[in-house]
């Protein structure tokens, strides 16, 4: 274990609660099944932020060692802490390769660990500066055996299709649904309704032409709360002040 890890090992235990009786010593409600300290997500960021503050100097391959071994760490939490850091510190992030997140991704289980470093850690821009690697392994990502992966590819390109008009990530977004559409897993259902509502800012009239062509073999799920969205703006078609 990296000494750093350790000492931030150290922080979430002393930050850990009471765990609900439900999930035991195990992160289920996450799905994960690994060690779960319930250490809430606001202390872990505070945590990030700390050790951050403190170790500005810090090389690039010192951050991502730090990184690597708290993926490979035990826990729920200390899996998402090292999405959080990845998230925080956009030097070290610049150094990680597709390749280094295919094999963090294999260190991951279920929604929650798998959207901690999925969603809005590595940004439109990052991806294109080094396209043809990244496509390369979001097509491998939405193709693999673990069904942990394939949300991953999905999950992957909400930020790019929400912030940015590139046509790349929209033909891709569009490319990995029709791939996962037959899937019932929550998993992937959630996530193809997830994309679907994320493409909607920059990208609507290709996701209507997406339900139209593909309504009837899209998860149920993906197709009401998209519908809803694009009637009222919101997936549960509900507004602050009430109903719509």
């Amino acid at each position: 274990m990296n000494g750093e890890h350790a000492a931030l090992l150290a922080q979430l235990r002393q930050a850990a609660r009471p765990t609900f009786l439900e999930r035991h010593t195990t992160d289920s409600y996450g799905g994960s099944g690994h060690l779960f300290y319930n250490v809430s997500v606001p202390d872990r960021r505070a945590i990030a932020r700390r050790w951050l503050a403190a170790n500005r100097t810090m090389t690039p391959a010192a951050f991502l060692a730090v990184v690597e071994s708290l993926f490979e760490g035990e826990s729920h939490e200390e899996k998402t802490l090292a999405a959080i850091l990845l998230g925080c510190h956009p030097t070290g992030r610049r150094d990680a390769l597709p390749d280094d997140v295919d094999r963090w991704l294999g260190c991951l289980n279920g929604w929650a660990e798998i959207d901690s470093l999925c969603q809005n850690v590595f940004s439109a821009q990052e991806m294109l500066a080094d396209w043809p690697e990244w496509r390369r392994l979001l097509e491998q990502l939405s193709r693999d055996a673990n069904i942990n992966k394939r949300r991953a590819a999905l999950v992957l390109l909400n930020g790019p299709v929400h912030y940015t008009d590139e046509a790349r990530f929209r033909d891709l977004a569009l490319e990995f649904i029709g791939r996962l559409k037959g899937e019932r897993d929550i998993l992937i259902t959630k996530a193809v309704s997830w994309l679907l509502r994320s493409m909607i800012t920059r990208h609507r009239e290709a996701v209507e032409a997406c339900l139209a062509e593909h309504g009837s073999s899209l998860p149920a799920i993906a197709v009401r709360e998209t519908r809803t969205k694009l009637a009222t703006g919101t997936k549960s078609g509900r507004v602050r002040g009430g109903a719509l």
